[in-house]
């Protein structure tokens, strides 16, 4: 037996170790009987071609006249055995299948064309038991490969189990009336919500839910800015603000620890600055009577985190639907999408597959994927006073425009210095999200508060952390004497606080 690791491929008519020696599970003369109805009533193929593809058929020979068939029905010939023959006889396969005598054989195998769709179905459950022992053996293999890492084999073998079950698992098709009633059953649901309601995943903000509904299902944002503007932030708003409405998400961070954003969404919860987080000796008394009132909501948050650097798309997708199975997530937060990578791949190429990857990935979960990305240094070196970014500023593909159903910009204007905008208005602590793309719906700019020490965004009119004020959230504390605070065990019912 030959193994070849590069290509993951064994011979499909070889035992292999794993099988101790028997061979791979096969339904040969029900193969023959497939062929043989499509071969005698040109209505079979129909019934089976979204079922079967050559590759299913155990014996070679099955295997090539099945490909014949395929191809004399795309052409838009007669299908029958004369056709057949001659098709495989211009191939120069007519001997290899056994000749015109075993096509005729075929023909005398059938006795009904009615259970044909179910003995394809046979047949291709057949062929999913041999992938599944060639990718179990792939995997053992592996696994004895010291150079192998055991996080890559895991990954490798999930991915090639759910692309198995996607090939052979296919949606069928939907009549008008059935898509029909689906459509009017959605809206009417959403209208009994009511016109504010969110009909998708809470984005956090009262005008961005009325510009978007929510995130949608199967929809794939793409959240942009330059550098230090705060998109790290705002997506962790919005993350935790959809985890609270009892929404499972998950969030890949490929740029900072899981550590580094607990602490932002630390400090946004509780109103304390970040930096005084981040120095711990700074946090006085009521800085940890806060802490401690705030802990338990923060950490019983349904978000599941990976921090994995240099994550790959395929090690994304694969834990992305393992943590679908597993816990159900409802949303997918990326930080950033230029940090997926690609083996191999040149740069544009790949920034193109990453931006496809994640739509077939939103519409095969059925959630919606929030992305991060880097905007060019064409914002920074615009002239005049605005600095506002479009869509032609994103970075490296314009496949990422392309692939997004929604594109946000988030922009500061006082992160240039700028302390009014061209209306006259003050900018101090504010901040744009501006929907440059929205496919179902309107493009929109959206006035937000920005509050620097906590990294923190909300609504202009909302009421979040009392606008911001640290002083007001500790008066609702009392200040008790908490020596020994920092002696943190997990262990908050038992806090007076």
């Amino acid at each position: 037996m030959i193994y070849d690791k590069k290509k993951h491929r064994r011979d499909d008519r070889e035992p292999n170790f794993l099988s101790g020696g028997k061979l791979p599970p096969q339904a040969v003369d029900l193969e023959e009987a497939v062929l043989g109805a499509v071969l005698s009533e040109r209505d079979c193929l129909m019934m089976v071609s979204d079922i079967l593809h050559p590759e299913m058929f155990y014996k070679e020979a099955n295997q090539i006249i099945y490909k014949a068939v395929q191809s004399i029905s795309l052409s838009g010939e007669a299908l029958d055995i004369l056709t057949v023959v001659s098709r495989l006889r211009k191939d120069g396969d007519l001997e290899k299948v056994g000749g015109a005598y075993y096509l005729t054989s075929l023909t005398d195998r059938v006795v009904s064309a009615a259970n044909i769709e179910f003995h394809a179905r046979i047949v291709s459950q057949k062929y999913m038991q041999r992938e599944l022992i060639k990718v179990s053996a792939e995997t053992i293999q592996n696994c004895y490969d010291e150079t192998e890492d055991i996080f890559d084999i895991i990954s490798l073998y999930e991915t090639k189990r759910d692309e198995l079950v996607n090939n052979i698992i296919t949606r069928k098709e939907v009549g008008q009336e059935d898509a029909f009633n689906q459509m009017m059953e959605e809206i009417t649901r959403q209208a009994e919500l009511g016109e504010l309601e969110v009909t998708g995943v809470d984005t956090g903000f009262r005008d961005m839910n009325a510009a978007t509904g929510g995130w949608q299902k199967a929809n794939v944002i793409i959240l942009a800015a330059r550098p230090a503007m705060g998109k790290t932030a705002l997506m962790l708003k919005k993350a935790t603000k959809a985890s609270r409405s009892g929404k499972p998400v998950a969030i890949f961070s490929l740029e900072m620890a899981k550590e580094q954003l607990q602490q932002r969404i630390l400090s946004q919860e509780t109103g304390i600055p970040l930096y005084k987080i981040k120095s711990p000796s700074k946090l006085d008394d009521i800085d940890w009577a806060v802490i401690y009132n705030k802990s338990n909501e923060i950490a019983s948050l349904p978000i599941f985190w990976d921090d994995t650097p240099g994550l790959t798309l395929i090690e994304l997708n694969a834990k992305a639907k393992r943590l679908k199975r597993l816990h159900g997530i409802e949303m997918i937060f990326i930080d950033y999408l230029q940090l997926i990578t690609i083996p191999g791949e040149k740069r544009f190429d790949e920034i193109s597959k990453i931006s496809r990857g994640l739509k077939i990935l939103s519409k095969e979960l059925q959630i919606p994927v929030l992305a991060l990305s880097q905007l060019s240094r064409a914002v920074e070196s615009r002239p005049g006073n605005s600095k506002r970014p479009q869509l032609s500023d994103l970075r490296e593909s314009g496949s990422i425009e392309q692939d997004a159903d929604i594109v946000m910009f988030l922009y500061r204007a006082e992160y240039y210095g700028m302390t009014e905008d061209e209306d006259g208005r003050p900018t101090a602590g504010m901040a744009e999200a501006i929907i440059a793309k929205n496919r179902d719906g309107a493009t929109d700019t959206i006035d937000l508060i920005f509050h620097g020490p906590t990294t923190n965004f909300s609504d202009v009119t909302g009421d979040v952390m009392s606008d911001f004020s640290f002083m007001d959230k500790q008066k609702e504390i009392p200040n008790n004497n908490l020596n020994g605070h920092a002696s943190w065990n997990g262990a908050l019912e038992d806090t007076p606080f």
